[in-house]
């Protein structure tokens, strides 16, 4: 490099710096005019970054700068309520990382992607949602962070943990509750290596695995478990961790739910001192319905196959297939996947069952297959190392008829986040497989393209 160039490229260099600390500086104060403030001066280091990889493209380093850059940007979007925007830069977050051939550019990638998982969560964008979280859990995996201890240890609890309120906002509670249980294990296992837990994982511990945990363990009626999780939880909160009002109300409601009123009485009246009307909405909470779970669902569709004289899923096969994917606890979708080689044969099954499902007006029950199918073909995809060539076909049919089910369940459902996020999945799996004109596959997903863009037009 010439003497003006290495100056030049210094200087560039030192300007992307410090205008990425101005904007870390920004992000310490909570709030949307520091979290505009701090896009504003990632912005400025963007232009020097730029400049310095049309000069470089090839320089890894500069790319793992953009990675971080991109990755604590999404973060001041999230902040300014700009979810579409956090979503943009986490999708270039995730290709910076993997252009900077990083060593740990696994798990780079997949901290970008469960950040991105709670976007779209939060969007409504639940196959998007999910299928990050698949990816991110499984990275970990992959990096031996599911034993503990791991040097990785406190960044897989967190993984764990926004993976529990994605699967409570979007997908299988029962996936949420093995995660929040699998998140706090890992907590307690550092708070028993370092005597305490580090400051920036407890909203992670408290707000997300232990509010996720309280909730469905009461739910299934685990008082104990309820209760163990909710006192770490209130004790938290009565250090400043958040709201304490909440948090009384919910261990006091627990408390009188599992039989011991007297408990319950001081607890429940400090909690409306904290904060109004605390109790009545802890009281609604926990009568809310929660979505069918995989396990759920199958079990309904193995009762309407004893009901059919000539089922396409005999009964004991319905049965085979419920407890070979739901029997042991799951994370995501690529734990179900005991057996990848048998998955070819059990889509097909699952897409049945989906299909019967939607015939008996079991809407919510119908998407709960479809969509924990089409998740399942997704990671099988991706265990096979992304080859369509290898996968398709024996999964691509029952792949595609799982999106066509779930297109009629979503429609039903009229909710346009999903629909939409339901057209951009078609999409991307009709690219993947590329199937010809004459292929089944193009049929059906060309029925739920249609069907899909037909109703988003409605939608403003």
């Amino acid at each position: 490099m010439a003497p003006f160039g290495r100056v030049r490229a210094e200087r560039l260099r030192r300007q992307t710096a410090e205008a990425y600390e101005k904007a870390i500086a920004y992000q310490r104060t909570p709030g949307r005019e520091s979290a505009l403030r701090a896009l504003e001066a990632f912005g400025e280091a963007h232009r020097s970054l730029e400049q310095l990889l049309e000069q470089h493209p090839g320089d890894r380093e500069l790319w793992h700068m953009r990675g971080a850059l991109l990755y604590s940007e999404a973060s001041s979007h999230l902040e300014a309520g700009r979810r579409s925007e956090a979503i943009a830069s986490l999708d270039r977050c995730e290709e910076a990382y993997r252009r900077s051939a990083h060593p740990d550019g696994g798990v780079l990638i997949a901290d970008a992607v469960i950040r991105r998982a709670r976007a779209h969560s939060e969007g409504g964008n639940a196959l998007s949602a999910l299928a990050d979280v698949d990816a991110a859990i499984t990275a970990y995996v992959r990096e031996g962070a599911f034993a503990s201890p791991h040097p990785r240890l406190a960044d897989f609890a967190r993984v764990l943990a926004v993976a529990s309120t994605v699967h409570l906002e979007s997908g299988d509670s029962d996936q949420a509750l093995a995660c929040a249980r699998q998140s706090l294990s890992r907590y307690r296992d550092l708070m028993a290596a370092r005597g305490h837990l580090p400051a920036d994982h407890i909203g992670y511990a408290v707000g997300m695995a232990g509010d996720t945990a309280t909730r469905l363990e009461a739910a299934h009626g685990n008082w104990g478990a309820a209760l163990g999780v909710g006192a770490l939880v209130l004790q938290a909160a009565e250090q400043g961790w958040g709201s304490l009002g909440a948090a009384l109300a919910r261990q006091g409601l627990y408390l009188r739910l599992a039989g011991h009123p007297r408990q319950a009485e001081p607890l429940l009246a400090r909690a409306e001192q904290e904060s109004p009307g605390s109790v009545a909405r802890e009281e609604e909470i926990a009568a809310l319905a929660l979505p069918p779970t995989l396990a759920g669902a199958l079990t309904t569709a193995e009762s309407l196959t004893r009901r059919q004289p000539r089922s396409a899923v005999p009964p004991h096969e319905a049965e085979r297939l419920r407890e070979a994917l739901t029997a042991h606890e799951s994370y995501s979708a690529s734990s179900r996947l005991t057996d990848p080689s048998a998955f070819p044969a059990r889509a097909a099954r699952l897409t049945a069952l989906a299909d019967l499902l939607m015939g008996e007006g079991e809407v919510a029950r119908s998407w709960r297959v479809a969509a924990e199918t089409h998740l399942m073909c997704q990671a099988a995809m991706r265990q096979a190392g992304g080859s369509a060539r290898a996968w398709s076909p024996h999964l691509a049919v029952p792949w595609c008829g799982a999106l066509e089910v779930g297109t009629r369940a979503a429609l039903a459902a009229e909710e346009p986040s999903l629909l939409r996020d339901l057209r951009d999945t078609v999409r991307a799996v009709r690219t993947l497989l590329d199937p010809s004109p004459q292929d089944t596959c193009h049929e059906l997903l060309e029925t739920a393209r249609t069907r899909l863009d037909t109703a988003i037009r409605r939608f403003p």
